[in-house]
């Protein structure tokens, strides 16, 4: 009699198919509300990041300033020296630190470190992937550093050559004497050297500012710039 009695066989639970795609649609909407505010904030990261690196080059710059009555030459740009025979800064830092000057802004970064460093380290452009670091055996410009320009670029000496150059006449004329140039999100260069110069410096822009302003939407265009008159935009 006893040997007839089973215990009772205890329910088997799981999901069905349906149940499992619901839960997979709830996930993926789930995803889809938190992904565009997890990009956003990527994003507001390095901008955050990018305009402290700008910053600390800028508050370098001003003691390069103090201790040389100049700030550092845009090397890559063919800025030379301002006492004769006016020599290119490009062709004597080549040679002295071992870098190919003319393919990439370390040279003009490098002057921050040393022989006096007043930066321990260079800051690299978050918004784009590191490349080559342009050293002289060749190699493409490493624009994973800041763009760098100074209102004597191209081979500027005032009241002896090159002085009718835009970045010069505006630069004199609006106390503009470098821009540090970050891509900003859209990670396209929109400050136009041709006319850069004059928008920036005046601030009257014809058409759109060249300078990032996240009011206009995180991913909007515009760059991160900083210049000897403070952040731009």
């Amino acid at each position: 009699m006893f040997d007839q009695i089973r215990p009772k066989q205890r329910a088997k639970w799981g999901f069905t198919l349906i149940e499992l795609l619901i839960v997979i649609a709830i996930i993926l909407i789930l995803i889809a509300i938190a992904l565009p505010n997890f990009l956003a904030a990527q994003l507001r990261a390095k901008v955050t990041n990018a305009r402290g690196c700008l910053q600390t080059y800028r508050t370098a710059q001003e003691a390069y300033f103090t201790d040389f009555n100049q700030y550092v030459p845009d090397v890559d740009g063919g800025e030379v020296t301002q006492f004769p025979p006016h020599f290119e800064w490009r062709s004597r830092l080549q040679v002295s630190r071992g870098v190919n000057c003319g393919r990439s802004e370390i040279c003009s970064f490098m002057l921050l470190t040393s022989p006096i460093a007043y930066v321990r380290d260079l800051c690299k452009e978050p918004f784009i992937a590191e490349f080559d670091d342009g050293m002289a055996t060749g190699g493409r410009k490493d624009v994973s550093y800041f763009e760098y320009g100074t209102y004597l670029s191209g081979g500027v000496v005032p009241g002896y050559r090159n002085d009718t150059r835009d970045n010069y006449v505006y630069g004199k004329q609006y106390g503009l004497q470098y821009v540090i140039i970050s891509l900003g999100p859209d990670t396209e260069y929109n400050f136009n050297y041709g006319q850069g110069w004059q928008y920036l410096g005046s601030r009257n822009y014809f058409g759109l500012s060249p300078a990032y302003n996240p009011t206009n939407g995180t991913r909007s265009r515009g760059d991160l710039i900083v210049s000897n008159r403070g952040h731009e935009g």
